[in-house]
């Protein structure tokens, strides 16, 4: 699942132009290396809690950049950029309560 949210997030930043590549996303947004996504899919791994709390916490910040702008697309964009913000919190608290409570 939360492969997919990356993916989604790589996405959403090509269309906004925001990003030029994938590489460019896992550096840049991931904080990770290069092969960072290839990684994940080659080995069929989620990603790390560090990952999902860098990406989120870049979104936000820019969500809050766009906001405070007047054009009406900024405010959409910071829309979606809140929302993946979002996902990525849910993402970590998930897997971070399946792992306490599998013990419990």
């Amino acid at each position: 699942m939360s492969r997919q949210l990356l993916h989604e997030v790589r996405d959403v930043l090509r269309a906004a132009d925001a990003i030029a590549s994938e590489r460019e996303f896992c550096e840049r947004w991931l904080g990770k290396s290069e092969c960072y996504m290839r990684t994940l899919r080659f080995s069929q791994i989620e990603p790390s809690a560090d990952a999902l709390a860098t990406v989120s916490n870049k979104l936000k910040y820019y969500s809050e950049q766009m906001n405070a702008k007047d054009a009406q697309h900024l405010k959409e964009l910071s829309m979606e950029f809140e929302r993946l913000a979002e996902a990525c919190w849910t993402s970590i608290q998930t897997t971070a309560r399946r792992k306490w409570a599998a013990v419990a």
